[in-house]
């Protein structure tokens, strides 16, 4: 079989049966996309004031004594202008005066369990998140494969193609052609990404750093303030964005003698990740342990900081959401049209002919 043959039917065969899964992550992804832009959008009619380190710090103290199942304090910034504590599932938020303003829990968004979990794992467990990036990691590779097709026979970009006209399998063809050639890039990059957040030891081992024999500045043990005053310090050009304890997940178990929590930092403009320098410091001891900025990483870091972002745009900004949202959505017309088409062409023309 020569080589453009067997790709043609790579992508159409396997393609097929891989769009199956690839629809349900995609139109999940859309949901879950507009769940997060709709958040990132209210500002609870509050207005970015920064607040003193002081400030932060007794916020910090305050809020975890409060809410102790908490594990991260967020400070108010440009693109968020309120406080927030928050832990998975569930977040409150509050102007500066510390005035509880809203609480959102995941499990009040009609269908968001259901839906994250299907997008997640196809609600089968182990087997379907398995099942899923190894879905994802094929999709990728047919849109490469697509890619190269077209570049053997490519006449350019045809605009008014993008949409299909009517319901004729060669109108749908030829939207899915176009449309792909639109969201190629994007679209690979969150099929691999999906592939490698479910493989993690691939790449997690890279955002681990020896740890140097660096000698840190003390601050005074068991105490917000001394402590966060040390952070900013040792930092001064940075801004700090978000204070972060362990997780407890049991919740009969003491709270550990030795916390050592995250203190994260936006301290480049130019750096698309936010929150990505991060200082962890031993509450107990009141002595800094590790400080790492997102610039200082080897190239093999930078690029693995960036695996859960680039897929779900955590700490990314609202217009790489909106673009994966909307390719999210732009791909599930994509393999909608090819997987009619691909039916009527293959099982139709059989029944037909028998």
């Amino acid at each position: 079989m020569n080589l453009v043959p067997a790709l043609k039917w790579f992508h159409n065969w396997i393609g097929f049966f891989v769009s199956i899964v690839m629809l349900v992550a995609l139109t999940t992804g859309v949901y879950l996309g507009c769940v997060d832009m709709f958040k990132r959008l209210t500002d609870h009619g509050q207005q970015f004031q920064p607040l003193s380190i002081e400030q932060k710090a007794e916020a910090t103290e305050t809020l975890f004594a409060r809410y102790p199942e908490m594990n991260t304090v967020r400070f108010p910034t440009e693109h968020t202008p309120f406080i927030q504590v928050a832990t998975r599932g569930k977040s409150i938020a509050f102007d500066n005066e510390l005035n509880e303003l809203s609480v959102n829990l995941s499990s009040d968004i009609p269908f968001y369990s259901t839906l994250f979990w299907l997008h997640r794992n196809l609600l089968l467990a182990d087997f379907g998140k398995y099942l899923n990036a190894w879905a994802s990691l094929l999709g990728g590779v047919i849109t490469l494969i697509g890619l190269y097709l077209w570049w053997r026979v490519r006449k350019g970009f045809r605009l008014k193609q993008s949409f299909p006209k009517n319901t004729r399998s060669s109108s749908l063809l030829k939207s899915h052609i176009q449309l792909g050639l639109f969201i190629s890039v994007p679209l690979i990059i969150l099929c691999l990404s999906g592939f490698l957040i479910t493989y993690k030891g691939l790449w997690t081992g890279a955002l681990k750093q020896p740890q140097a024999a660096i000698s840190y500045p003390l601050s005074q043990p068991s105490d917000w303030h001394s402590q966060l005053v040390t952070a900013q310090a040792y930092w001064p050009d940075s801004l700090l964005v978000a204070v972060s304890k362990p997780m407890v997940r049991n919740k009969e178990q003491a709270p550990a003698k030795t916390l050592v929590y995250s203190v994260r930092f936006d301290s480049h403009e130019g750096v698309w990740l936010r929150d990505a320098d991060r200082l962890s410091i031993n509450y107990e001891q009141g002595q800094i342990e590790s400080a790492l900025k997102h610039s200082e990483r080897p190239l093999s870091g930078r690029i693995a900081a960036f695996i859960r972002p680039l897929h779900d745009a955590l700490n990314m900004p609202f217009s790489y959401l909106l673009l994966i949202t909307s390719v999210a959505a732009i791909g599930s017309l994509i393999l909608a049209f090819s997987a009619v088409t691909f039916y009527r062409r293959t099982f139709k023309r059989k029944s037909k002919a028998s």
